[in-house]
């Protein structure tokens, strides 16, 4: 008996409406402390990780002729609004009826994303003849007068999962792990993120070890690379395992360091501009990282004939001024941080 792949069946990214133009630090605080950044989608005051999970699952629903029956849902984030209270059963509720689904959350690195997709494969894998929905979806912060608060932006990708996907079809995965020295944190009860300026190089050795890794693992070469990362580390990423000549799918400049989705939206816009039959290797870096190798199925153009590409969403949205973007994120009140 043949063996069934597991694949994509429909792809979706999603930003919120609002935009914020590098040029806005700049005017605010003499300089943007984001090197490379253009503009980045943002959460209006009334937008979470949440919903934005909610609306990229909606825009997959419209790329289908009808909304697709999934088993299960897997959702990577780091910025949920509770730390007890499962979220997921929020997005769940606003999809579906269904409630005999199984419900998972991925979270405290920027890799959940991209964890979520491979949960998501690692589970129709297992339950032959099932569908999965991956979320992710994220909107990080930090205080107004941290530099690493300039690049925080927020988006969310959602993917459906199962047997003979068209889109693309899943090869392999691996991860590597390390401890990080304070770049970025969030302790518990905190909804800001914090640098410990320990300067310490978090991303060269993680690259090394997944190097490595990869040897061992990436039988084919790789035509399209996606990185969750800023510029200067995607470029890193392409330099250290040897992939200069893959194109390279970073869209950090664009949309901004959308946290645990950032990783997911490469990975959309690689398939957005993919061709039958291209390799694909999404990498998700934050504490180690973790690596999904595709290949683009014969469905991948048809697959964008409807809905949005991300490179569309990024070049959508209103542009607001600062003031009207630290109203949006809370910056100005005690309840900075807080989604209730």
């Amino acid at each position: 008996m043949a063996e069934t792949r597991i694949g994509l069946l429909a792809y979706a990214p999603a930003l919120p409406s609002l935009r914020l133009p590098a040029t806005a630090y700049k005017e605010a605080w003499g300089g943007c402390q984001a090197r490379g950044l253009k503009r980045k989608a943002f959460c209006a005051y009334d937008e979470d990780a949440v919903t934005l999970a909610v609306a990229a699952a909606r825009a997959l629903w419209d790329k289908l002729p009808e909304p697709a029956a999934f088993d299960a849902l897997f959702l990577g984030a780091t910025t949920l609004p509770y730390e007890e209270k499962p979220a997921a059963a929020s997005v769940l509720s606003a999809l579906t009826d269904r409630r005999d689904l199984r419900v998972v959350e991925l979270g405290g690195t920027p890799q959940a994303g991209l964890q979520a997709l491979v949960a998501a494969w690692e589970y129709c894998a297992a339950n032959p003849g099932r569908r999965a929905l991956a979320l992710a979806a994220d909107a990080p912060a930090a205080p107004p007068d941290a530099p690493y608060e300039h690049a925080l932006g927020a988006g969310a990708a959602a993917f459906l999962v199962g047997p003979e996907g068209g889109v693309a079809t899943f090869e392999r995965c691996c991860g590597v792990s390390r401890e990080t020295f304070g770049r970025r944190l969030r302790r518990r009860g905190e909804a800001a993120l914090i640098d410990l300026e320990l300067r310490t190089d978090d991303v060269g050795p993680v690259l090394r070890d997944l190097r490595a890794v990869l040897a061992n693992s990436q039988s084919s070469a790789v035509n399209r690379l996606t990185v969750g990362g800023e510029g200067a580390a995607a470029q890193r990423a392409a330099s250290v395992l040897g992939l200069e000549s893959a194109t390279l799918s970073a869209p950090w400049s664009e949309i901004g360091d959308c946290g645990a989705a950032l990783s997911a939206l490469a990975l959309c816009d690689a398939l957005d501009r993919a061709v039958p039959g291209e390799s694909i290797l999404a990498l998700a870096l934050g504490g180690g990282a973790t690596a999904l190798s595709l290949t683009a199925g014969p469905a991948v153009a048809a697959g964008r004939r409807s809905g949005l590409s991300l490179s569309d969403c990024a070049a959508a949205g209103r542009d607001v001024d600062y003031l009207a973007y630290l109203r949006h994120r809370r910056m100005l009140s005690s309840r900075f941080g807080d989604t209730a």
